[in-house]
Formats: structure tokens, C-alpha cells, sequence
């Protein structure tokens, strides 16, 4: 039976989420990662992107967390559970470069994920599916340039909450996360559906601990579904662009008015689906 060849994208060479899926979709029997696409850290496009995401304040927390390994800021927690989860499968790559050493797989630098380097790479390797793991905007001809196309997991439930903060933006709404596998498409979290994968908020969480476990959840999801892609990618459910919300990032109000709920001991109640269907199904 012939492999699912797979290239993983990055955003920078310290990406524990990148460095993590390189170790364990490797490690699927029915799959061969060929190749890691990386983006270049230090450019002043990834500047303006942080800063417009976050503000100067953040921008530089999230620059010193991503880049730097700094635990002096409010955005460490954020790595906590990622950290236990690369300890708990003895995954000991500090880069992902390192890991791909490790692993015999392929690297490619580029300045965007987009390039024609990129490109050539994908088409070198004879790739058939991409998993995201960040790196930036994917345009139409990277989209394209596989048999399957690219992969991604959201951090909230699609179709509804699509956009930014959507972890955030759910237990807003009263609604338990989930992590959805799609495939991406030209528009925002609008490709079609692989499997949504819900998982629990425990007492004590706030929002940085929240996000950092999502994000384990995004790879151990997107391990489950590469693990059997054939299967999940036959099953998968189109999305109508009238289903759903773009979110963008949250305040820092509501997110303290969400760190004072979950402080008090408050837990989200409503599935993704009773969410829909008290709401919206008249």
C-alpha cells in the first residue's frame, strides 16, 4: 500500500506545534513526512502581523513567548501543556530542524509559504497533502498544489465560529471548545468539515492554559484524522457560507470578564450542537 506523503508547514524553527506533528504523524505507519516548509522568523512582514493581531504590548509578550522562550510575560502559560505533552511521548527536538534531522525529512526555508520555492519543493517531493501548522496566508496555489490539498485544525467549532479568538469567542457563548479538521479553502474557515473533536474545560482554567491546551488538541486531532485520511477526507461536510460568524480578536475586557467566570468556578454547558439548536433553529 503505497504512503500518504505529507509536508508540515512552520512559522519558526523553535514552533513546538510544528515540532510535535513532525514526530507524530512520522511516526504513522500508512505515512511518510517528506518535507518541512518553513517560513523565515525575522521579517518585517511577521512584525506587522503580530503587532496588527496583538498591539505593540502584546506583539513584543508574544514575540519574547514565540521566539525568545521567555516566561516573563502573560502569554507562558500558554505553552504549559504543550511542554507536558512533548515530555509525556519523549519528544526531546528543542527545533524543528532538529526533529527533521532526527527523522530524515526534507527542509525548506522560505520567505513565504507561498514562493515559488515553496512550490517547487511541494511538487519535488511529490506531496500529497500539507498540514498546517502555521507560517501565514495560504493562497490559491499552494491550496492547489496537491492531490489533497491542505489540512488545518481550528481552535473552534466550525461552521459557526470561524475567525480569530475562536476558542475565546465559544466559551463566550456559553459553548464547550472544540477543535475542527478542515480542509482550507480561499475563504476564511470555510472548507469543508473532516471531524470536530470536542474536549473538556477543568476547574482552575483561564484563557492562556485554555489556548495551550487547544493546541495540543489541534495536533493530536490532526494525528487522529492524517492517521486515517482516506476515510475522514470521504466523509467530509461542505460548508455554506450562511452557516457561519467571522469572529475577530477579543478584547481584553471580555477576556478578563472570561478569566473571572472560569476563576469562580464557572464551566461552559452547552455542546456545539444544542448551541445551534436553541439559537438558531426555529
Amino acid at each position: 500500500m503505497k504512503k500518504l506523503r505529507v509536508a508540515i508547514t512552520s512559522g519558526y524553527n523553535a514552533s513546538k506545534h510544528a515540532i510535535a506533528l513532525l514526530h507524530e504523524i512520522n511516526s504513522l505507519p500508512q505515512v511518510e513526512v517528506v518535507l518541512l516548509i518553513q517560513v523565515k522568523t525575522f521579517t518585517f512582514k511577521r512584525l506587522k502581523q503580530l503587532i496588527r493581531m496583538y498591539g505593540w504590548r502584546d506583539a513584543w509578550g508574544k514575540f519574547r513567548n514565540i521566539f525568545l522562550s521567555s516566561k516573563q510575560n502573560r502569554f507562558a502559560d500558554e505553552i504549559v501543556a504543550m511542554n507536558n505533552f512533548l515530555n509525556e511521548r519523549k519528544i526531546g527536538s528543542t527545533t524543528t530542524l532538529q526533529a527533521c534531522q532526527k527523522l530524515n525529512v526534507k527542509v525548506k526555508r522560505v520567505q513565504s509559504l507561498n514562493d515559488e520555492d515553496s512550490l517547487n519543493s511541494i511538487k519535488q517531493n511529490k506531496v500529497d497533502l500539507i498540514v498546517y501548522a502555521g507560517g501565514g496566508i495560504l493562497r490559491d496555489n499552494l491550496i492547489r498544489s496537491t492531490r489533497y490539498g491542505v489540512l488545518n485544525a481550528h481552535s473552534g467549532p466550525l461552521p459557526f465560529f470561524r475567525g480569530m479568538n475562536c476558542l475565546e469567542w465559544s466559551l463566550f457563548y456559553n459553548v464547550k471548545p472544540e477543535v475542527t479538521v478542515h480542509l482550507i479553502d480561499s475563504g476564511i474557515d470555510t472548507g469543508p468539515i473532516l471531524k470536530r473533536f470536542p474536549w473538556e474545560v477543568s476547574p482552575g482554567d483561564t484563557i492562556s492554559l485554555l489556548r495551550g491546551k487547544s493546541v495540543v488538541k489541534e495536533v493530536v486531532s490532526l494525528v487522529e484524522v492524517v492517521s486515517n485520511f482516506e476515510h475522514f477526507n470521504k466523509s467530509r461536510q461542505k460548508q455554506e457560507t450562511a452557516q457561519g460568524v467571522q469572529f475577530f480578536t477579543m478584547h481584553p475586557f471580555l477576556k478578563e470578564k472570561i478569566n473571572e467566570r472560569l476563576r469562580r468556578g464557572w464551566l461552559p454547558g452547552l455542546s456545539y450542537n444544542e448551541f445551534t439548536q436553541r439559537d438558531f433553529q426555529k
